[in-house]
């Protein structure tokens, strides 16, 4: 299983909120909810309630300039897990 979401950090409300709604206007305002953002301790708790373990989890950058991304080894704001059934 691939998870991508959000981290809720301080560096995610900058970015996702603040940048892409209000200064890029990628997205309408209010599409995000903070709060509602998961720490990846978090999702892995969750998903080993149901039996997966995380093998891998990985950053992903976003250059709004060149609108591309890249992997990286930062996971503040944006991040993918790698599950496998333990």
């Amino acid at each position: 299983m691939f998870v991508a979401t959000i981290n809720r950090t301080p560096l995610s409300w900058l970015f996702a909120i603040v940048g892409a709604e209000y200064i890029l206007r990628w997205l309408p305002r209010g599409t995000h909810r903070w709060r509602m953002f998961r720490k990846p301790a978090e999702i892995r708790a969750l998903l080993a309630g149901g039996g997966l373990v995380v093998n891998d989890i990985t950053g992903v950058a976003v250059n709004p300039f060149a609108r591309t991304m890249r992997l990286t080894w930062l996971t503040q704001v944006n991040y993918m897990m790698f599950c496998t059934r333990g």
